[in-house]
């Protein structure tokens, strides 16, 4: 019996799966080759999201720190803002919200020029956190009172710590900061807790204003400093600052036009950003800050400079970096480029780079600062891009 011209026991031609196997390798080809652009495309965009900083363990100190900017920063005040004091110095007063502002968690200055402290054409950045602060190490503890935090409730009176459990706890030196946090619209609310002598109380003197007197009302206490003398702090929140600088302790080794990279932290009894400075990297060319947004509530839509001045697309609104608020809702990614020398001076090697850019360029408003490396300053050395970038957990 025959239907279609084909008996029920006959099969397909040769050619017939010949032609079928050859639109099916075209296909899987099509499809192996879209595969691999879009494989390569992700792991470009990947690549550029990471940071390449393997081995610089100083510039793995700038990333922890980056990662920690707006942990324990109050978002509120009581009626009435409390007094604070917070940096000295001309260069990094620039970046206070003292007195009576809420802290910023990052603040920044975008191509410093004119400023004996900062090498010409480098960006300035602060962050503002509790948990960036230092160590104070004395001969009975070793004390990390600036990485801790605890709550108390309304039922159950504050616990001093004796010293011999340090490691975990607080000690009765430690000053901390008292908060009520809450949620509204999702969104986390820290409230400062003070009297009128004081925003910050040692632990072993909490009473009064500093301990809930409800059971329904939760206090979160965050550390702030460890001092074993009567010194009110200087401001609810600890603060590191990080910048280029060419001064005379600069290596012999480093390039004219290099510095070194400097981290600084505030003296919270003083204020001084000089008393605990520390060399991060030598020989630095450029630092520059990017700053990646959400401004649409959409995911990641832009990038700007430290002080955004420049956007790298247009947009119908662009948040503010002098509002605690805007940098909390909607900064997303920072982006820190360091130039720094790879080796020694080389008089046989002639760098041929005319406009070497540190910072994200292609984009409409470029973002990059360019040096010259055919230049005398820098001309004889070769040169690394180092590359720290941050989703940064705790601003909300």
């Amino acid at each position: 019996m025959r239907k279609n011209g084909r008996t029920r026991n006959s099969g397909y031609t040769l050619i017939e799966l010949l032609i079928v196997m050859v639109i099916f390798i075209v296909v899987i080809i099509i499809s192996s080759s879209a595969f691999n652009t879009a494989l390569t495309q992700t792991k470009k965009v990947s690549k550029s999201e990471e940071s390449n900083i393997e081995g610089v363990i100083g510039l793995e100190m700038f990333r922890h720190d980056l990662e920690q900017a707006g942990f324990g920063l109050v978002t509120e005040f009581d009626t009435i803002a409390p007094d604070y004091l917070e940096a000295d110095g001309t260069r990094a007063a620039l970046y206070n919200d003292a007195p009576h502002g809420l802290p910023r968690a990052v603040v920044a200055g975008n191509n410093i020029s004119g400023d004996a402290g900062v090498l010409a054409g480098t960006d300035y950045l602060a962050i503002k956190a509790t948990t960036v602060g230092l160590n104070k190490t004395t001969a009975a503890v070793i004390n990390k009172v600036c990485q801790r935090w605890t709550y108390i409730n309304g039922l159950s009176p504050p616990k001093l710590w004796e010293v011999s459990n340090f490691v975990d706890n607080f000690v009765g030196n430690d000053y901390v900061i008292a908060i009520q946090q809450s949620y509204k619209n999702g969104e986390l609310h820290r409230k400062l807790i003070y009297n009128a002598d004081s925003f910050s109380v040692k632990y072993k003197d909490l009473s009064g204003s500093f301990v809930p007197q409800s059971e329904a009302v939760l206090y979160y206490y965050y550390g702030i400093y460890y001092d074993s003398d009567d010194v009110k702090l200087r401001a609810p929140f600890n603060r590191t600052d990080y910048f280029v600088n060419r001064a005379s302790s600069t290596p012999s080794s480093c390039a004219p036009g290099a510095g070194v990279l400097y981290k600084t932290v505030m003296n919270q009894n003083s204020g001084s950003m000089s008393d605990f400075s520390f060399p991060i990297i030598d020989c630095v060319a450029d630092m520059q800050v990017v700053f990646g947004w959400d401004t649409a509530g959409n995911g990641l839509d832009t990038y700007t400079d430290a002080d955004m001045s420049t956007t790298a697309t247009s947009l119908a609104w662009t948040p503010s970096l002098s509002d605690p608020s805007d940098i909390r809702k909607h900064l997303k990614l920072i982006k820190v480029y360091i130039l720094v020398q790879d080796g020694g001076k080389d008089l046989s090697y002639i760098n041929t780079e005319t406009a070497m850019p540190v910072g994200i360029a292609g984009e409409a408003n470029t973002l990059a600062h360019t040096i010259n490396l055919t230049g005398p300053n820098y001309q004889n050395y070769r040169w690394k891009l180092y590359r720290i970038v941050v989703r940064p957990k705790n601003l909300m």
